[in-house]
Order: C-alpha cells, then structure tokens, then sequence
C-alpha cells in the first residue's frame, strides 16, 4: 500500500528488536516480539534502529505473524532513507511531528485552527444559515420550506429578477444561434453578408431576442430557420442602426417564428 497522509500508531508501549537482519531493500521487518504492534492489525509508524546512524522511519502496512510489511516506498520517511539494520535493531512504535501535522492539516480543513471550533465557511452544520453552491440534495427525505423554490414546483416568483443570457460578437458571417445557452443573440459591427442559424432544443414559448448593428455600410442579411408571422425579415441592414428582431418557438408548428422586427430611428 502506499504510504497514507493520516498514518496509524502502531500500538502503545510497542517495542522490540529485529530477529533477523534488514538491508536497505527488504520489503519486510521480523521482530523478536508482536506485543503490542496490532493495535490496527500491525499498522502503523514505526522508528529503527533509534539514535543510531542507520536511524530510520517506516510505515508498516501490516503484520503477519511477527513479520512487519514495509514496502520500499514506505521507508525512509520523512526526509531519510532506507537503511541496512543489523540483527537486535531496536524497532519502536512512534507518532511524529510529520503524523501530527498531517492530522492537524487534514483537521483545518473543516475546523478553525485558532478556536477549534467547526469552520461553518468549509463544512455545512445542522444549525447555521448557509448557502449551498453545486451541491445535489437526492435523498426523499429531503422537504423544503414553501418559501424556496424547487425544480418541479409550481409556484410563483415575485421581486425576482431573471438576468438574460446574452451571447455577443462583432461580426460572424456564419452567426449560428445556440437557444440551449441564448436569450439575447448580438452581432454589433456587422462587416460581412450574414446567415443567421439556430441550434439546440427550445422548448414551447421560448423567446429569442436577435440584435445587430453593421460597421457602417449595409450588409446582406439571411434567416435561416426563422419563420416570419405577419412581419417582414429585413434582407439588409441599413447603415449604422440597431435592428431587432423577436421571436417565439411554436412547438406545435415546430417553428422559430419572428413576431416583431423594428429599426432604430
């Protein structure tokens, strides 16, 4: 296993030697004594060979018998290295500044560190007035006070602005119109002959807003995918004025239709 941010102790108490020698690249300890290294089934920090010049840190990913597993990568931890250790190497379980700082990190990320205290900015608690962001409630059990609105209820909202997606550019010759992200579609320096298309899939009484403005000259104009319904689609611009043009999805005729089209004065 690789070597866990938030690591065990081994057990209380634990100590005991090697019963056979370690070099730098065995992937397992035996110890003369199992005493009191299972307190997570032989998981857990351990120090070798302490206060000597073959010092050493590993992490025993588990015990079997009284052979301790500690794969190359969980040796040498914390700044050393795997060491070679001679038989009798002092072995000791131990909890250092690394798994204590580690703890105490992992900890901050949802208390504060100066109180203690639960951090009500990173976790939601059961008391505090909090506003959730990306989060999807899906257990049945869930109710909502009448005064919120949900996704399938009908209900009415009052004093609630809803702000239009407006997609804007300059000049696109090819302008495709995508009403799955548009409210608004503006083209605001038309410099080139234009063919208006729509993509997505509306939905009955959508409305679409088109706006555009040439560069100074008149250009072509071409609704593609527009049906007109007692007004007339301008086939041009004319120079320097804004151009609207209103338009509601019929589902029934299946049909972008154009209802209004004005001109700035």
């Amino acid at each position: 296993m690789a070597v866990p941010k938030l690591k065990y102790a081994i057990g209380n108490s634990a100590s005991t030697t090697l019963s056979v020698a370690a070099s730098n690249s065995d992937t397992s300890m035996t110890i003369t004594s199992d005493t009191n290294f299972a307190s997570k089934s032989g998981e857990g920090m351990v120090l070798i060979d302490e206060a000597q010049a073959t010092e050493e840190l590993a992490y025993s990913a588990s015990k079997t018998g009284s052979a301790l597993s500690t794969p190359l990568a969980n040796r040498g931890l914390e700044g050393g290295s795997a060491q070679g250790h001679a038989i009798n190497a002092t072995v000791k379980g131990i909890l250092t500044a690394g798994m204590w700082n580690d703890l105490i990190d992992a900890m901050t990320s949802f208390f504060n560190q100066t109180t203690g205290v639960l951090d009500t900015t990173k976790v939601v608690d059961l008391t505090t007035a909090q506003v959730l962001t990306n989060k999807n409630l899906t257990s049945a059990t869930n109710t909502f006070p009448t005064s919120v609105a949900t996704l399938t209820g009908t209900q009415t909202l009052t004093n609630k602005r809803i702000t239009k997606r407006v997609v804007t550019t300059t000049d696109d010759a090819t302008a495709v119109i995508d009403v799955d992200v548009t409210d608004v579609y503006e083209l605001s320096a038309v410099a080139n002959a234009t063919v208006f298309t729509l993509t997505g899939t509306p939905t009955d009484g959508q409305t679409l807003i088109v706006r555009c403005k040439d560069a100074g000259a008149g250009k072509g104009l071409t609704w593609t995918g527009f049906t007109a319904v007692g007004v007339t689609l301008p086939t041009t611009t004319v120079a320097s004025k804004w151009h609207y043009v209103g338009c509601i999805y019929n589902s029934a005729a299946s049909q972008w239709q154009a209802i209004a089209v004005v001109q700035e004065a």
